[in-house]
């Protein structure tokens, strides 16, 4: 499920989104994809789409792809294009450096004896 709340710089406070449940700032409420894609434009409204939503949103039917194109004002209408501009890019893992092994300088003895 998509999960929506109120944008930084929305006008309202609170939104009421179906009868009991509200949207803030803070607090976000679980949505339909369908919902979402029609709604993705308002600019007081910020959508977090999950990795879970991608078996959805594949499954849209064309008339939704066509909305979901224009609300994202893509020109595109290949869904595995707009999948991948919604989802989160999967995070690569970094692997830490080994640290590098400090040698000695081997330094030459100094003899006692002068030439």
């Amino acid at each position: 499920m998509v999960t929506v709340r109120l944008s930084d710089n929305s006008f309202t406070h609170r939104l009421y989104i179906k009868p009991k449940e509200e949207i803030t700032r803070t607090d976000g409420v679980a949505v339909s994809v369908k919902w979402a894609a029609t709604r993705l434009s308002d600019s007081n409204l910020f959508f977090v789409f999950d990795e879970e939503d991608r078996d959805e949103l594949l499954g849209l039917n064309e008339r939704f792809v066509s909305i979901l194109s224009k609300e994202m004002g893509v020109e595109s209408l290949l869904i595995e294009d707009l999948v991948e501009k919604l989802l989160p890019s999967p995070k690569k893992t970094i692997l830490p450096k080994m640290p590098l092994k400090k040698t000695k300088a081997v330094s030459k003895p100094k003899s006692s004896l002068k030439k």
